[in-house]
């Protein structure tokens, strides 16, 4: 069900979710590993006045838990708490319906690391070498190359 605010809207992407591949790469540069878990997951999108302004895919995960594997606000629109909000939406909508959300994010000091643990996550452990060995194209962010994933777990119950 979208959820509605003075012309502000989120709602779930079905189908259509490519449609949405611009602002998805925003978060993840690479197609090819947004393939391997866009069909599965469960994108969100958040509207305002018919255009998106951040998106997020979660997908359900071995062991009953879900995983929000792409949360990206564009550009025009950062910096304004819509990251937040959205993080906030999805820990409603999938409360009752999976006991933790995970998250995995560039484990360098890029400020993702504090904007979930803010939210409430807490650090679980870090996959060393996951993106140097998982895409194709080297990735850097602020000069940095992101070379390993650090996970992070919040409690929905």
């Amino acid at each position: 069900m979208p959820c509605l605010n003075d012309m502000k809207i989120i709602k779930r992407a079905e189908p259509g979710k490519k449609e949405y591949l611009e602002l998805l790469l925003e978060a993840d540069p690479s197609e090819k590993m947004l393939d391997r878990y866009l069909e599965d997951g469960t994108l969100f999108v958040w509207e305002e006045k018919g255009t998106p302004v951040a998106v997020a895919v979660v997908v359900p995960v071995p062991g009953g838990a879900c995983e929000l594997k792409n949360l990206a606000v564009a550009e025009a629109a950062r910096g304004r708490g819509y990251g937040k909000r959205m993080v906030e939406y999805l820990f409603r909508f999938y409360h009752g319906k999976y006991p933790e959300m995970y998250v995995g994010t560039a484990d360098i000091s890029c400020g993702c690391k504090g904007f979930y643990q803010k939210l409430g996550f807490r650090y679980t452990h870090t996959v060393s070498g996951f993106f140097t060995e998982n895409y194709p194209e080297p990735i850097y962010e602020n000069g940095a190359l992101i070379e390993d994933m650090a996970y992070f777990v919040k409690e929905l119950k």
